[in-house]
């Protein structure tokens, strides 16, 4: 399994917005966006290629949000990263 995030600050100080991404042998590739505001976490969207769907959902995401190449390139390729 593998397990990445990066962490995104709203527009006031008491918001953050958590990205957690990676790949399971059991999930396949999965992502979840995690809100906090006011120290209540809430889960924004959440996906994993085992919910159905294709590889493009996760590429989507790794583009729309900055995620490393590599990543990019091993979801293109169907490879785990």
């Amino acid at each position: 399994m593998s397990r990445y995030n990066s962490r995104m600050h709203g527009i006031t100080n008491d918001v953050k917005v958590d990205l957690n991404w990676g790949f399971d042998h059991v999930l396949g590739y999965w992502y979840d966006i995690i809100e906090t505001r006011d120290g209540e976490e809430r889960i924004v969207e959440e996906w994993n290629s085992a919910m159905g769907g294709s590889r493009s959902k996760m590429l989507e995401f790794l583009i729309k949000y900055n995620c490393p190449e590599d990543h990019r390139s091993a979801v293109g390729l169907d490879m785990q990263f």
